[in-house]
This record gives C-alpha cells, sequence and structure tokens, in this order.
C-alpha cells in the first residue's frame, strides 16, 4: 500500500478465513486504539414493506448480545475507560465504530465483536427501539436536507432502491398480523451481515502481530456464508424524471436553486478523477466566474459544483446557488450563464495546467497528511476498503494519475439541459404536492421545451472566462528546521509593547509546511451595545464578502483566512502552507481597513444577515434553549433576535462610521506557530505593527462578563414554540472557575452521562436527544441535563430530569473502587493524548492565549487534579452543589411548551428579566 512519507504508522491488510477484509494499524504515538467495521448494507437493501429496517438493525446490535445481554453494558464500559463510540447508516453500508485507552482494547474489542456474531435483538429491546428511532425520524422533520431528500425520493424511479424511505418510524417497522419486526429484523441480521460484506480496521500501540491475533480470535466466529445481495440495475431517472422543474418549501426563509445533471457511476474513474477538475472550474470564485457574475448582478452569495447523491450505478452532478432575493427573479437567466460556462469547457481541451493544480493540492495533502485520532482515522479506512483495492486503501483519495480528456468529454457531454433536472427552494413558490415522509410542500413541472432549446444554442458570455495560472501554487515548499537542538516546547512572548503582545513558536513536530497565523483584536467599541455587536457581525461579512474573489487562488493553493468575531472583538486566522503567508497578511491587513463597501452590498447582506437570525427560530428546541441560556449567561453574547432587532433600522451611513471607529482603539494578541523561522515570525511582526501603528493600548483588553446567579435559586423559563418538539435544559452552573471545581464537574458529568442515557433514552423512552454534559461559560463551568421529546410535556421531562438529579449522588456511592479507578484514569488519559495535528496544537496554544494561562501548563494542571480527586470528593461535589435537598441550589431550568394557553413568551421573559436584574456580573 501507498503511504505518505509522514505517516510512520505500519499496516498490514489480511483476510480471515470466514472472508473477513482486516487492516492492521501499529501506531506507536497513541494511548486510544480503535476499531471499526463497515458492512456492505444499507437502506438500499430494506424489504419494500420494511422500510428503515437496516437502520434499526444498526440500533439494535448496541442493545446486548448472548455473551454480555445488559443492553447498557457496552455503552458504560467504553465511557467508564475514556473511550467513545458511534455508528451510522447510509444507503449502501453501515459502520460502527469505538476508542478506548489500548489497556482495555481486548475486552472493548470483545464486547463490540459480539455486535457481529451473536445479538440478542431481544423483544424487550425491539418495543423500546422502535419508539427511539421514531423519535430520530421526528427530530429531523424540519430538518431541510432531510425535506430536500424526501421530494428528491418522490420523483426519481419508484423502482430504484433510492426511492425508500431510509429512517424508519412505528409505521414501518409496526408489529403486522403475519410479520414481527423481531423475526424480521433476525432475518436480516442473517442475511446480510456476513463477514464476506465486511470490513475491520484495528489501530493501536500494540504490535501488529498482536492486533492480528486480536482480529482472528474475536471476528473469526462472524458468519462465512455467501453475500446475498442483489443490486437491481435499474436507472435512478426514467425519461419523464428528467428536463423537469421542482419547487420545494423550506422550513427556513433560505433560497436555493439546484442544477441537477445525471451520470453514471464514476467510481471507475477514481484514479483519474475528472469529476473533480470539472468541479474545480464551475466551483470557481475568482475573477470571471460563474459566481463572480452573479453576484455582480447581485442575483447569488454562493455556489458549489460537484456535490449530489451516488451509489452503484449513479451519481448527481449537482451545481447549488445561493439565491438572492433579485436572484429568485431571474431563474433562466441564471441558468443560461451556467450553460454559456459549460460551453468554455466543451470548445476546446482543457488545459493540463488545470488538471496539475488539483494533482499538486492533492499531492500536498498527501505527502504532508497529518495525523488523525485512531478512531477517525479507522472509520475513513473502513469505508476506503469498501471501495478501493488494497493499494490503494490509503491513497485511493488522493490518486490522480494523468488527465483524461475521454473521461472529461463522457462527463461533460451529460452536462446539457436535456439531462437537467432543476429544484427551486423558496418560501413564496408555488406547490400542490405533499411529500408522504416529511410532509414537505413542493410541484413538479415539466420545463418547456423552447427553453431547453434555448439553454442548447445558448452563446458565450463575454464577462466568462476561464481562470489563469495559480500563482500561489507552491511546488516544493520548503520545510524549515529548527537550529536549536533545544528549541521551545511551548510559544514564546518574542515581542512585547504596550498594547502587542506577539507570541512565536517554530514547531516541526509535524513535519509539515504548514503555519497558523493568529491575531486577536481586542476593540471596546464592538461590544457597547447590541447595535454594535450586529454590526460588527456585518462587518465581518462584508469583508470577508469583499476580498473572497481577489485571493481565491490563495485558498486553492492551500492558504487559508478567516475574519470571525469573538466576545472582545475580531480575529483574523491564517492557516496552511506558510510560504505566501506572510505576502496574503499584508493585502488582508491593509484591506481591514479600507472599508471599501458599496451600499447595495451593504444592503444585501444585512437582509441576508438578519434572514440568518431569524432562521434560529427554526433550529430544533433543544438548540432554542442551549441559545437562550448562552445568550442569558453572557450579556455581551444577545440572542439572535436582538441582533436582528439591533440591526434592522442600521443605515449605511451609520454602518460605515461605526467602521471607522473598530480599529481606533484596540489591544493586540498575536500567536506566530508552525514552519517559520525567527526572521520570518519578525516580518509578520513587522507587518502588523505597520497595519495597526498607534492604534494599540493594553488599556483597551476586554474582560468577558459572566452573569452570577449566586443565591437566585431555581430561575425557570418557558419557551413556546408550538411547531417544535417539547424539551428542557437544566443547568448548574459553578460559582467559581477554580481548577478543582472544573475537574469535579468533568468527572461528575462523565459519571453520570451513560446512567442518564440508559435511564431516559433506554429505558423511559423520551426521546432521541438526551444528555448530560460538561457545559463551560467563558471557563466557569457548568453541568446541563437536556432531553428533547416528541411525547412528553416539558413539565413531565423536567421531573423526571429532578427524580434522577435528587439521587444522582448514589450513583458515585454505589459505583465499585475499581470503576472509580478505571474512570478517573479514562478521563485523565483522554487529556493526555498528543496533539494529532499541527491545527490542535496551535488552537490548544490559542485558547491558552487568550485564557491569559500563557506558561500553557493549564492542562497538566489539569490532569493533575483529576488524579489527585477521590470518589468522596465527587459524592460530596453532587450533594452540596447540585442534589442537595436542605436547600435551594442555584440553577437555570429551560423549557419548550407548545400550551397556547399559557401566558405569552414576552410575559416570561419579562419575569426572567426582573430576576436577571437582581444578578451580580463576574469575569
Amino acid at each position: 500500500m501507498k503511504q505518505s512519507p509522514n505517516d510512520l504508522k505500519h499496516y498490514f491488510p489480511f483476510t480471515l478465513e470466514n472472508g473477513l477484509r482486516v487492516l492492521a494499524v501499529h501506531n506507536q504515538d497513541t494511548q486510544k486504539s480503535a476499531a471499526a467495521l463497515a458492512v456492505n448494507v444499507g437502506h438500499f437493501s430494506d424489504p419494500i414493506d420494511r422500510q428503515g429496517l437496516a437502520h434499526f438493525l444498526e440500533h439494535m446490535l448496541f442493545l446486548g448480545t448472548k455473551i454480555y445481554p445488559d443492553g447498557s453494558e457496552y455503552q458504560k464500559f467504553i465511557n467508564q475507560y475514556g473511550g467513545s463510540n458511534n455508528a451510522w447508516t447510509a444507503t449502501e453500508h453501515t459502520c460502527f465504530f469505538f476508542d478506548i485507552h489500548h489497556h482495555h482494547f481486548e475486552p472493548a474489542l470483545d464486547r463490540f465483536s459480539q455486535f457481529f456474531i451473536s445479538p440478542l435483538l431481544s423483544e424487550e429491546f425491539v418495543n423500546k427501539e422502535r419508539k427511539n428511532i421514531d423519535a430520530e425520524f421526528k427530530l429531523k422533520l424540519k430538518d431541510d436536507i432531510r425535506r430536500l431528500y424526501d421530494v428528491h425520493k418522490e420523483t426519481i424511479n419508484p423502482e430504484h432502491p433510492f426511492a425508500k424511505f431510509s429512517v424508519g418510524n412505528t409505521e414501518t417497522l409496526s408489529d403486522r398480523e403475519d410479520k414481527h419486526l423481531r423475526d424480521e429484523v433476525e432475518d436480516f441480521f442473517l442475511q446480510h451481515y456476513v463477514a464476506k460484506a465486511m470490513t475491520l480496521v484495528i489501530e493501536g500501540p500494540q504490535s501488529l502481530e498482536q492486533l492480528q491475533q486480536l482480529a482472528s480470535e474475536k471476528f473469526s466466529d462472524i458468519s462465512s456464508n455467501e453475500v446475498s445481495q442483489i443490486k437491481p440495475d435499474i436507472p435512478l431517472y426514467l425519461p419523464e424524471h428528467q428536463q423537469i422543474c421542482l419547487q420545494v418549501k423550506p422550513v427556513k426563509k433560505e433560497r436555493q436553486l439546484i442544477l441537477s445533471f445525471a451520470l453514471p457511476s464514476i467510481d471507475e474513474f477514481y484514479r483519474e478523477k475528472p469529476e473533480s477538475l470539472i468541479s474545480y472550474l464551475m466551483g470557481h470564485e475568482g475573477p470571471h466566474s460563474i459566481l463572480s457574475l452573479l453576484k455582480k448582478n447581485q442575483w447569488a452569495l454562493g455556489l458549489t459544483a460537484g456535490s449530489g447523491v451516488n451509489g452503484y450505478n449513479f451519481k448527481d452532478f449537482n451545481i447549488s446557488i445561493r439565491l438572492t432575493q433579485a436572484g429568485e427573479e431571474h431563474i433562466d437567466d441564471i441558468i443560461t450563464i451556467v450553460f454559456s460556462y459549460i460551453n468554455l469547457l466543451k470548445q476546446t481541451p482543457l488545459a493540463e495546467h488545470y488538471y496539475q493544480e488539483k494533482k499538486l493540492i492533492a499531492e500536498l495533502s498527501f505527502h504532508y497528511h497529518e495525523k488523525m485520532k485512531p478512531i477517525d482515522s479507522v472509520s475513513q479506512l473502513v469505508i476506503n476498503m469498501q471501495h478501493y483495492p488494497q493499494e490503494d486503501y490509503i491513497f485511493g483519495d488522493y490518486v490522480m494519475d494523468k488527465m483524461n480528456q475521454s473521461q472529461l468529454t463522457q462527463l461533460l457531454d451529460l452536462l446539457t439541459p436535456e439531462n437537467m433536472r432543476t429544484i427551486f427552494i423558496a418560501q413564496n413558490v408555488a406547490t400542490d404536492k405533499i411529500s408522504r415522509w416529511y410532509k414537505v410542500p413542493y410541484q413538479v413541472n415539466k420545463i418547456p421545451q423552447e427553453k431547453i432549446q434555448a439553454w442548447r444554442e445558448c452563446q458565450n458570455n463575454r464577462y466568462l472566462a476561464l481562470p489563469p495560472e495559480n500563482k500561489y501554487m507552491v511546488e516544493k515548499p520548503e520545510l524549515f528546521g529548527s537550529k536549536n537542538s533545544k528549541s521551545a516546547s511551548t510559544p514564546q512572548l518574542l515581542k512585547q509593547e504596550n498594547g502587542l503582545n506577539f507570541w512565536y513558536m517554530q514547531d516541526h513536530t509535524f513535519h509539515v509546511p504548514k503555519g497558523y497565523i493568529y491575531i486577536g483584536i481586542d476593540s471596546p467599541i464592538t461590544l457597547d451595545n447590541a447595535q454594535n455587536i450586529a454590526m460588527t457581525r456585518l462587518f465581518v461579512d462584508l469583508y470577508t464578502e469583499s476580498v473572497i474573489e481577489r485571493h481565491y487562488d490563495a485558498e486553492l493553493a492551500g492558504i487559508h483566512y478567516h475574519l470571525y468575531s469573538h466576545q472582545g472583538g475580531l480575529t483574523l486566522q491564517l492557516s496552511g502552507i506558510s510560504e505566501k503567508q506572510g505576502e496574503l497578511l499584508d493585502k488582508l491587513l491593509a484591506e481591514l481597513q479600507e472599508f471599501n463597501f458599496s451600499e447595495k452590498t451593504f444592503a444585501l447582506l444585512k437582509q441576508h444577515l438578519i434572514s440568518h437570525w431569524k432562521n434560529a427560530d427554526n433550529s430544533k428546541s433543544i438548540s432554542q434553549l442551549f441559545s437562550v441560556l448562552s445568550s442569558t449567561m453572557q450579556p455581551k453574547c444577545p440572542s439572535s433576535e436582538s441582533l436582528s432587532n439591533a440591526l434592522i433600522d442600521i443605515d449605511f451611513i451609520t454602518f460605515k462610521d461605526f467602521c471607522h471607529t473598530i480599529f481606533k482603539h484596540i489591544n493586540l494578541d498575536v500567536l506566530v506557530h508552525g514552519n517559520w523561522r525567527e526572521q520570518d515570525a519578525l516580518k509578520i511582526h513587522a507587518i502588523i505593527k505597520k497595519a495597526f501603528n498607534g492604534q494599540y493600548h493594553q488599556q483597551h483588553q476586554v474582560k468577558i462578563p459572566v452573569l452570577d446567579i449566586k443565591n437566585q435559586g431555581s430561575i425557570q423559563y418557558l419557551l413556546d414554540l408550538p411547531e417544535h418538539d417539547y424539551a428542557g435544559v437544566v443547568y448548574y452552573p459553578m460559582n467559581d472557575k477554580s481548577l478543582i471545581t472544573v475537574a469535579k464537574t468533568m468527572i461528575a458529568s462523565q459519571i453520570l452521562s451513560p446512567q442518564f442515557f440508559h435511564q431516559m433514552r433506554t429505558e423511559k423512552q423520551y426521546g432521541y436527544l438526551v444528555g448530560v454534559g460538561f457545559v463551560p461559560i467563558n471557563r466557569y463551568p457548568g453541568i446541563a441535563f437536556y432531553i428533547q421529546s416528541p411525547n412528553y410535556e416539558a413539565s413531565h421531562l423536567l421531573a423526571a430530569m429532578d427524580e434522577f438529579i435528587n439521587e444522582c449522588h448514589l450513583v458515585v456511592e454505589n459505583m465499585p473502587e475499581e470503576d472509580w479507578q478505571h474512570l478517573q484514569q479514562g478521563l485523565a488519559s483522554q487529556l493526555q493524548e498528543k496533539d494529532t495535528s499541527l491545527r490542535i496544537k496551535s488552537q490548544r496554544f490559542w485558547t491558552s492565549i487568550c485564557n491569559k494561562e500563557t506558561d500553557f501548563k493549564q492542562k497538566q494542571r489539569l490532569i493533575e487534579t483529576i488524579l489527585s480527586l477521590s470518589k468522596h470528593d465527587i459524592f460530596d461535589y453532587l450533594l452540596t452543589q447540585i442534589t442537595d435537598n436542605h436547600k435551594v441550589i442555584d440553577r437555570f431550568c429551560l423549557l419548550s411548551t407548545k400550551d397556547e394557553n399559557q401566558d405569552t413568551p414576552s410575559i416570561h421573559l419579562k419575569n426572567l428579566e426582573n430576576i436577571l436584574t437582581k444578578c451580580s456580573i463576574k469575569h
């Protein structure tokens, strides 16, 4: 197998006697071991009268095996030893994966392997899990991606397996007179869960021989039956499903146009990847591109090309355009522009340099491949094993052998009006149908032949042109070694002035020619009031829009930039190939203070931002409750509604005047980390100093306020969401941010999480979204209990949570000492995991700088604190901070209701505001 020179792991592929293909991966740089198993079966294999069965079986495999019959035992075991686990079901594959500390990998793997050998599939859990599947289905009823899929499935060849309902619910999974779900799920398992349809990857610090032995011991008993799956050779689309316009009404107030072209499966082209070159050019965002012209006309805000469903005999090539309100009125003109550009691609053979640019980007990504967490690595490789031959398990996603004009022509010839369907998504479209499962309003219209002919014969547009060669491409980036054998292991304060702290660290730990620049700009005026906070967010959008076309080549060449707002002001981040970052930074900082925004673009992006904030009302109820919690606890983080109301009356003059004040009085913190020598860092320092000369002073440093609800007792807030599920969040904020309080809160949430999940979801069937989480707010730790339910009112959910909370200290009291030690060590080992990439390491350093923890030892101190605690410490913590029945504990209870007869939300908000005025502020 071809592997990256930066990849120091050892691989050994082999096949067990039962036909299971296995890849063992020795990774000496990790304390975690991980495993992933994929089976070549998904919802395409569902019986037509049991849609959702593959997904249901995925759920059932977690709920007990003949050797380990306890339905919660696997989850508890993984959690207890600092691990994580999950699974998913797609069209043609189902994938299961977990990680855990390597000392506990063998017993974890034993439990995992039994999923595929002797699952219990008990009648009790069949009845319970059917409700969880239904809750998962209902949870996504307002998800516009799922809803669009539902319409898609209704407007294709009904005989194709893609037309099936993939999730399942109580209707499709109900017992019938002659058919019991438990029997059918067992039959499905016996038919499809056979070793020859499976791939397995196991990775860890164990030797290849040990990993090979583990795979053989644990997985050899999987059925060796032959694969019985037959994939029907029928087309995804019949002639009547093309040359149509679908009009779909979304939940969110968004506008989108999708042009979808039907291609055959392109899996056989994976070594040349012709479709990626077409996507590269059609999705280009530089001057004279499709998007450039659409933006010039103010018809679109964004465009992507190439995505779309794909499978064993089909691939949709989609061009997705985010429309403006004006764009809605010019759908036909937009489609004409797209076909004009397609004509450019067809007129002459494409220049070789475009392919070489794509190939160079892929080669650099592969050559300087950064480490992944074992769980991410095994999850990716196990699917690659389903698609690629053995020699390309690792390299298959990156390989680009050569430009193949024949393949390009074959695909381009299919990008025609005759082979297209359009999907127009907007609030005001006419509809006359409702989709079966997700109840989506839509309409299907045949595209008139005169339009098809006009698009087929459209002329070239003089504005459009293929892009020039990319000057930002670096063919052989230089990797700088350190001249100092004792180079720093943490960033050093290279330069310090009044209001400018410049941190620098050369780092070649990962052997990549990459670097990260973070420039944190504290600007007190951006936080003065809700209007200024809203205008700062708008400034970020306008700035990003103003520079994207100019610097798109840098993005393509692997040099990325991102301006974003934070609670103290703004942060500009650059990342990727380090060689030309200084050149780009100089331009970006100059443009940051030019404020060359047109009034038209201001009006367009202002409206778009307001719409985005208003769309928050359509988020799932649990997300809305957590948003209320965040904005309530953080006075400088207003709610989406507050921001929308604050921005709506801002005119262009007011906004421009504000922009000129953003950088007048600032404080700067900078981190330069990665593939830079000290002289390179000093040049970056000079660029930053020149850009902000005389504008920075340490007195402009911003302290972030947090609400202190001490002595306020239990604060309850009802949010009326008649169109959403019921939900409840109970949040306990801690009074201080000492390491010992952080450690206790983390451990408590870790202990309670699997117990709460098992009781509320598996046992009581309240809903799909349940959990206990460690939720810090501006470094003040807190613990949150939450449930979202389609069937149980919020008051019932609160009572259930309180019942659990009032006895949660007993979970710790009844915990065996051995389990306590394992959990404590597991959490410590999670924190001790080495940084797997330069990106993660830079983020960790930057977080420390922002938190003023500039000795960079906070994580180690936290680990030591966790290991110093006893079980009694956590018992006492829960008893005094969470469950004390002798005093009222300070907490937030946020509940979503549907009762129209209750007080209006404004009354609840007023009551909440009256309570909050009594609270003090802490930093």
